[in-house]
């Protein structure tokens, strides 16, 4: 290894990261843990702030991870490094890669998503797996939304879990941790639209921007002022034996439906 790679972890940061396995701790923090190859391209190429960068070997035993590594030292990022076993320690996957950032964690209030006559946004309203929530906001920045919103009852979006699910996606765009009543008031004049197994098929739902679709949690779906608030519910039609579909999957096939058109 070159001599820029020969920097070490101190112990300052060291308890940093262990600060940010809690919500409580990224808060105060205000910083994020990003984790894997993809995940981490994915942050450096949204323009986050990177606050430091620490890697181990295993980061240059693939040609995407010695890429990366160019690019972290290409953008003045002097990692530090860490045996595989510290890098165990520190992360919170059980495979690490050999990468993680710790970065400032991106902020948006609602008013700060604008509500333009194409606006497309996706509430997420009590969704408590960090997977089902880092796949929807993988799905919503595929298909071009507007921005997220996390409604209190989510799990942290920050949570290193969800920016692994949703593969870096976090950072490409625009995601809103706020409560019902807040956004509720925000979005007044936007179509309110529910994943729901009792509602019309997605496909044949006609829904005109500005749109917002709420998924809700995986048991007991969305609160009672949001199904009040909704002028339409949407519903993926199942014709074999199982009753109900991963959340994630369900608002996907949504997602799909709605913006195909």
């Amino acid at each position: 290894m070159t001599g820029s790679r020969q920097r070490v972890l101190s112990k300052r940061r060291t308890r940093m990261l262990a600060r940010l396995g809690s919500a409580r701790g990224r808060v105060r923090e205000g910083s994020v843990l990003v984790e894997g190859v993809r995940a981490t391209a994915e942050a450096l190429a949204s323009g986050v702030v990177v606050r430091f960068a620490v890697c181990s070997r295993a980061l240059t035993r693939s040609r995407a991870g010695e890429a990366l590594l160019a690019e972290l030292e290409a953008r003045g990022l002097t990692p530090d490094w860490v045996g595989e076993r510290e890098m165990a320690a520190v992360s919170a996957t059980a495979s690490p890669q050999g990468v993680l950032l710790v970065c400032e964690e991106p902020s948006f209030a609602p008013e700060s998503l604008h509500v333009a006559s194409d606006a497309r946004f996706l509430a997420l309203d009590g969704i408590q797996d960090p997977g089902n929530l880092g796949t929807l906001m993988r799905t919503a920045s595929a298909f071009g939304l507007t921005g997220v919103i996390a409604l209190d009852g989510t799990v942290d979006p920050w949570n290193a879990r969800v920016v692994r699910a949703s593969a870096g996606s976090v950072f490409r765009i625009p995601v809103v941790r706020a409560p019902w009543p807040e956004v509720g008031a925000w979005a007044a004049g936007v179509q309110m639209i529910v994943a729901d197994a009792a509602g019309q098929d997605a496909a044949t739902l006609s829904a005109t921007p500005p749109w917002m679709l709420v998924v809700g949690n995986e048991g007991a779906g969305v609160r009672a002022e949001i199904r009040e608030a909704a002028s339409a519910w949407a519903a993926v039609p199942m014709a074999g034996a199982a009753d109900s579909l991963n959340a994630a999957v369900a608002g996907a096939i949504v997602l799909y439906a709605l913006t195909r058109r």
